[in-house]
């Protein structure tokens, strides 16, 4: 049976390998650089390339560039370091017990080792929410083969079925399987319409394969769904390709930062003394740009640190969802969900934050180290927090207002607002 990890191209950065103490002499050192250059030799997408980078390699291994590389550490790092230059997928670490290698695949029990890692982590399904304003929100590590995780994916996509956005998170993810690549964005394009998502290119085909969107899927389409991901510079390969081809497209908004730049599928190969090297055995080429994120990165339609991605992409999706909701409390909803990241953004700072502190009825309100708090009969305390206008909002509570009337310095009453209830006024009564 074709091992699942084997199977196909790989899309996802080598992260970095353990330590290396195991000391090489010169043959030793002689033999994986040999063993290296041949692998890239024989592999890289692109002949041409691919020879030339060798024969650059094996010349500044006989001008003596490894000679102080002692340690597979040592070594792997100097061949990573001159091999970067050439694709961001290269690289050269220990091997893993029952790694990969290559076309043939891991052994038995490192591939039971990888199952058991992926089950682990949800297959790259870190979170899958509703944020206020419903906005579907998707946080993907990595990309799992569809083997594995279609039907984690499906079950993903159909929480957020009904929402009236869907954010799609990259900032952590280091690629994958271009399969669930395919299986995601197939979801969010009309199924009538044949699709070219991606091609890749390889030394190995005469002609480019394609990767096509489904025309049939489990679960439903959502073609005009509001769409936006989110990236960062850590954001590498397969997390790259999915916002790359979205963006082509015009279907998705990209928020954040310029992606880690990896475009150039590949995998694993052998060097001697317990090393492997990554190379790229091909190379994406969008249908619509020509050419791949290889080197670039991705280029977000909306620049912004990784940090105040999500509020950007937030206040995108309320102002799209606005321009067409009729009902007055979502759009007041959608209202209230933009004054909080307002909020988020530059915090309203008080004078005195003391004059709302008291009773009012069954709800009290008081400092501790500076924040207000507030507190209704025996729920839970939530702070306050300070929107201007003498209008609060509560942690955690989305569908809440608080506000004061304030005679004199002192705030007299509170008029709690809510989404789901009409307005409800309470005199100070201490």
């Amino acid at each position: 049976m074709k091992s699942i990890i084997a199977g196909g191209f790989a899309l996802v950065l080598a992260l970095g390998a353990p330590a290396i103490a195991q000391e090489l002499n010169a043959s030793q050192r002689d033999a994986v650089v040999a063993a290296a250059a041949a692998a890239v030799e024989e592999n890289f997408y692109d002949s041409e390339r691919g020879a030339a980078i060798a024969a650059e390699l094996r010349e500044a291994w006989q001008s003596g560039a490894f000679s102080d590389a002692d340690t597979a550490e040592t070594l792997a790092d100097a061949l990573r370091d001159r091999l970067h230059v050439h694709d961001n997928h290269f690289a050269v670490r220990r091997a893993p017990p029952g790694a990969p290698r290559g076309e043939s695949g891991p052994d038995e029990a490192g591939e039971r080792a990888w199952l058991a890692a992926m089950a682990r982590t949800n297959y790259g399904f870190q979170e899958v929410s509703i944020l206020p304003g419903n906005v579907g929100y998707i946080d993907m590590r990595e990309f799992a083969p569809t083997q594995l995780g279609g039907d984690t994916a499906l079950a993903a996509l159909n929480f957020v079925e009904n929402t009236d956005a869907v954010i799609f998170d990259m900032r952590q993810n280091r690629g994958g399987a271009p399969s669930m690549v395919q299986f995601l964005i197939s979801h969010f394009l009309d199924p009538r319409e044949e699709t070219i998502i991606n091609t890749f290119v390889s030394s190995a085909r005469d002609y480019p394969s394609e990767l096509q969107a489904l025309a049939w899927l489990p679960g439903e389409s959502r073609p005009d769904v509001p769409l936006y991901v989110l990236t960062s510079g850590r954001t590498g390969s397969a997390g790259e390709a999915f916002p790359y081809h979205l963006q082509a497209m015009e279907r998705a908004t990209i928020v954040g930062e310029t992606t880690y730049g990896a475009g150039n599928p590949g995998g694993f190969f052998p060097l001697p003394h317990g090393l492997e090297i990554f190379v790229s055995t091909g190379s994406a080429r969008n249908p619509i740009t020509g050419t791949n994120w290889e080197g670039t990165g991705v280029i977000p339609d909306v620049e912004t640190t990784a940090d105040a991605a999500l509020d950007a992409a937030l206040a995108l999706a309320y102002a799209a969802i606005l321009e067409t909701a009729t009902d007055a409390a979502q759009r007041q909803g959608l209202e209230w969900s933009r004054e909080a990241i307002a909020a988020r953004q530059a915090p309203v700072m008080l004078d005195a934050p003391e004059i709302y502190a008291g009773a009012y009825g069954p709800r009290r309100v008081w400092l501790e180290d500076g924040e207000l708090m507030y507190q209704r009969a025996e729920t839970p305390a939530r702070r306050m927090i300070p929107l201007g206008s003498d209008r609060f909002m509560l942690e955690g509570l989305d569908t809440v207002r608080v506000g004061f009337s304030v005679e004199n310095g002192r705030a007299v009453s509170m008029t709690l607002q809510s989404l789901e209830q009409p307005d409800s006024v309470s005199p100070r009564s201490d």
